[in-house]
């Protein structure tokens, strides 16, 4: 971020001067600086930001992005290799690459997950008995959530790469199918 010296430093062939513009130069200069002091350009940048993802959001996904399913739920990976204008088998070697992928990060999130948490008692444990303690406690459980969440997530996706049908994370959950994910 450059500094803006105000406008008695400025360069005088970029901005004309108006007449009594003087009179005006202490409280513009004093509303620049409040402005950079409160970061209204970040702040600005980050409203920019949300309604460029809330816009994004809204629009979802455009038709035939997703794999086509029949109505059981099955994946038919003839018309999604014709959607996405690929070959079956070049869809099919795709599916095995991200079947491995989720796996790997299912994996790789439980245990983080867990890691997270051993941390958490680790800390609970050494910390004494005071507000900070709590706070401490209260901050590090979301990571320990999110990972979990995310290595259910990864899980699910496996499972339906696995099974070859779309199914809801309730259809995962009650499955007969092996639970845990694999990348075979």
């Amino acid at each position: 971020m450059s500094i803006d010296l105000g406008p008695g430093l400025r360069d005088a062939a970029k901005e004309p001067r108006r007449r009594m513009s003087w009179v005006l130069a202490g409280p513009r200069w004093v509303l620049r600086r409040s402005g950079e002091a409160a970061g209204t350009r970040e702040i600005r940048g980050g409203a920019r930001l949300i309604r460029h993802l809330a816009a994004v959001l809204r629009r979802g996904q455009p038709a035939g992005a997703g794999p086509v399913a029949d109505e059981n739920g099955r994946l038919d990976a003839a018309a999604t290799a014709f959607v996405m204008g690929i070959s079956e088998n070049e869809l099919r070697r795709i599916w095995a690459i991200r079947r491995k992928q989720s796996a790997r990060v299912a994996w790789g999130c439980f245990a983080a997950g867990w890691g997270f948490l051993a941390l958490w008692a680790w800390q609970a444990m050494g910390t004494p008995w005071t507000q900070e303690r709590v706070w401490a406690a209260v901050q590090f459980l979301p990571f320990c959530a999110a990972f979990f969440v995310l290595s259910f997530r990864s899980a699910w996706q496996n499972w339906q790469l696995r099974t070859g049908q779309l199914g809801s994370a309730g259809d995962y959950l009650r499955t007969a199918e092996p639970f845990w994910p694999s990348a075979g």
